[in-house]
């Protein structure tokens, strides 16, 4: 009978805790997107700036399977990548490093890049949603990891879309082939109009 009562106190703390553990995971994203809303309609780099309404941009709903650990596999002497872009003027990239990962069991993996000009990485990807609830040209996270890490956080939960979605003037590079996701994943932002 204890050891029925301990296990049975064990789930209601383990469940609680669960709980409290998606709670703050949705609020964090709840947040996130609080201050993108924010920062695109008051913003003076906002892709919207001078617009005549109140913004508002469309998203899945937070959901922590999209959230996951991928192992980073750098890539030594890569060579470059030219990226078409949405305004006809290809970009130049560093083949930096895969990142593995898997989702529903499915192994996967993406490339991220360096840019020339910053040295910043450039993650962008494509996946089954694309021209359906997603932006067509892909979407993009940011990420940063340092030279020694091994693994990183991978959350599509905070997948957006290039500005060129929301304003023509701007250029916007398109995945790689190598990122092109055979499935679908729906999480972070859908389609804007």
């Amino acid at each position: 009978m204890k050891n029925i009562l301990c296990l049975w106190a064990f789930l209601i703390v383990w469940a609680c805790e669960s709980k409290q553990s998606s709670r703050s995971y949705e609020e964090y994203i709840s947040n996130h997107r609080e201050e993108t809303h924010e920062f695109m309609n008051n913003d003076e780099d906002s892709p919207f700036v001078g617009a005549d309404s109140t913004v508002t941009l469309n998203y899945f709903p937070a959901n922590e399977k999209f959230k996951v650990i991928a192992d980073i596999e750098r890539i030594e002497n890569g060579g470059q990548l030219t990226l078409a872009t949405s305004d006809g003027v290809p970009r130049v990239y560093d083949k930096h490093a895969f990142l593995k990962f898997k989702i529903n069991d499915q192994p996967q993996e993406l490339l991220v890049l360096k840019g020339e000009d910053n040295g910043g990485l450039f993650l962008a990807f494509s996946d089954l949603t694309n021209d359906k609830t997603t932006y067509g040209g892909g979407r993009y996270i940011n990420l940063n990891f340092s030279d020694q890490a091994e693994k990183i956080t991978l959350d599509f939960n905070l997948a957006y879309n290039p500005y060129c979605e929301y304003n023509e003037v701007y250029s916007c590079p398109l995945p790689p082939l190598e990122n092109y996701l055979k499935m679908a994943i729906p999480a972070g932002e859908k389609l804007y109009k």
